[in-house]
């Protein structure tokens, strides 16, 4: 391969301008997309009174199942394809599914939008953007993947403020326009200018492999000899014990940032002052991302997993006295951002420290089942209890009991790490096999 491939000659490392086009794929293709659908739903609401509650949130759900569905053939699809088509075709696909829901007018064209969205936003999600950081970046997994989950939240920080004012000053036809534009031209540019697949398409090899780097070249913070298939890591009780604590975790996760916003336009919030309350949020949310990453290479990984599942339990609850208690809204959104902001990046840390690379893909395809029928489902089922109950206390009452016996798996059943990020290796793997990764 010659000097080149042995190191990085260059001044930066071109992983770090992979990340960089990641964000910007993560911040407008999910931010504007599926984040900027659920900022409507108040203004939908309005327009298509007849529509029961649960019909109304229906798309999300539909987008998330569509997605999640399409997980292990997408994680398939990059594991032996280039991830530029899929990105291009990914932005492409969701792009024509926003601009059809500025024209719905019944209920099956509202859904009907909702399923191509859903098609191209599988092409843009996070499972191909993690695999593609995965394969530039063998040391700072933690920090990298903090970087690029923060962007999904900070691109839904920026939308639910913009998108409102926009709406105001318009109509939400309009506005499904613009966020169409965004969710296009942004990812489109940095997946043609920037994006390639791996180092050795440029020479070079990844950020943390002997020689990949010269400010960082030593032994990869992660083992390769240990790397297990995707057959045995589903046979595996590590893999269905995460899972558990993922979905339980994630249902109030899912529920309250669909939404947030009626639930505080039903308390008499404005809709400026709701929207800005949901970008806070996930401004929190944005923030907890990168700092839980960065932790996720300095300490134990499953305390950190354990802190982000137990800032949810104790935040989302505070919910049920804030219409009586408004002074304590901003308190339940700070405690529950941190936490939602946290539980995403576990995923694919704790499955490089558990299973490595060999078949991350689709690892995480089959993880992102999980969290995709969680993230489906949640919405729905509050919804669904709304209709029933009249009310959120319900649905709320249900989810921080989910959220609880998350906390309860992770705590006895999650099995304890080295407790050394940045001292891993073989060792990691070693500690998963005996901890319950052997199929038996």
């Amino acid at each position: 391969m010659g000097e080149r491939g042995k190191r990085n000659d260059g001044p930066i490392f071109y992983g770090w301008f992979i990340l960089a086009a990641s964000v910007v794929i993560e911040l407008f293709g999910i931010g504007f997309g599926i984040f900027g659908i659920t900022t409507a739903y108040p203004y939908l609401i309005e327009t298509f009174p007849q529509w029961p509650r649960s019909t109304i949130f229906l798309p999300t759900s539909i987008i998330i199942v569509t997605v999640g569905a399409l997980g292990p053939f997408v994680g398939w699809l990059v594991d032996r394809f280039p991830i530029r088509i899929l990105f291009t075709t990914g932005a492409l696909v969701q792009g024509v599914g926003l601009l059809a829901f500025a024209h719905v007018h019944t209920p099956l064209e509202y859904l009907a939008s909702s399923v191509v969205v859903g098609v191209g936003l599988a092409g843009v999600t996070i499972l191909p953007n993690q695999v593609l950081i995965a394969r530039w970046f063998h040391a700072r997994v933690g920090l990298v993947n903090g970087i690029l989950l923060g962007a999904t939240a900070l691109g839904a920080s920026i939308s639910p403020a913009l998108i409102t004012r926009l709406i105001e000053a318009s109509d939400w036809r309009s506005a499904f326009g613009w966020m169409a534009l965004a969710a296009v031209v942004p990812p489109l540019a940095a997946t043609l200018l920037v994006v390639r697949d791996r180092p050795e398409d440029l020479g070079l090899r990844p950020l943390g492999v002997e020689g990949g780097d010269g400010a960082q070249s030593r032994r990869t913070m992660y083992s390769s000899a240990r790397d297990v298939t995707a057959r045995v890591a589903l046979r595996s009780r590590i893999f269905w014990v995460l899972g558990a604590v993922i979905f339980l975790g994630g249902m109030p996760c899912y529920s309250h940032n669909k939404h947030l916003l009626v639930f505080l336009r039903e308390l008499g919030y404005g809709a400026v002052a709701a929207a800005d309350y949901k970008s806070f949020l996930f401004l929190v949310a944005a923030i907890a991302r990168v700092v839980f990453g960065w932790l996720a290479d300095r300490t134990d990984r499953r305390r950190l997993v354990i802190a982000t599942v137990l800032l949810i339990a104790i935040g989302y609850p505070i919910l049920l006295v804030v219409p009586r208690h408004p002074e304590l809204l901003p308190v339940s959104l700070l405690l529950f951002g941190a936490g939602y902001g946290g539980l995403l990046p576990a995923i694919p840390i704790l499955s490089v420290h558990y299973f490595g690379r060999r078949e991350l893909g689709t690892i995480l395809g089959a993880y992102k089942v999980i969290y995709d029928i969680a993230a489906a489902g949640a919405p729905l089922l509050t919804a669904a209890l709304y209709d029933r109950t009249g009310g959120y206390t319900a649905p709320q009452i249900l989810l921080t009991s989910f959220a609880w016996v998350a906390v309860a798996l992770a705590v006895l059943f999650l099995p304890r790490g080295d407790g050394e990020g940045t001292n891993a290796g073989n060792g990691e793997m070693a500690t998963a096999t005996t901890s319950g990764m052997s199929v038996r």
